[in-house]
């Protein structure tokens, strides 16, 4: 009562630390499954890498084209952030002429 757990939460809990020397973690479970796995991402990168500079929305329709799962340009995005892809403007350089 004390900590908010009822008795049989308490008595489970010391029992397995008894028995395995830890207690169970079930927090690696909850929550809503991810709809794009591993092997989704790694081609979205083939899609990025192959035209560096489409927009979100083609990168998106060329996905959906090909995967499984149809996903929103939201869902993609957030991806293409976890995965380490940021935008970047090219630098501005002079052309190159016949005197350089």
């Amino acid at each position: 009562m004390k900590f908010g757990f009822s008795r049989t939460t308490i008595s489970r809990v010391y029992r397995e630390y008894l028995e395995s020397g830890k207690t169970s973690n079930l927090r690696h479970r909850c929550g809503r499954k991810k709809i794009m796995q591993e092997r989704d991402q790694r081609g979205l990168t083939r899609i990025i890498k192959h035209d560096r500079r489409a927009t979100l929305p083609q990168i998106a329709a060329d996905f959906n084209a090909g995967a499984s799962t149809s996903v929103s340009v939201r869902t993609i995005q957030r991806n293409i952030i976890d995965m380490g892809f940021r935008s970047r403007r090219p630098t501005r350089v002079p052309l190159m002429t016949a005197r350089y």
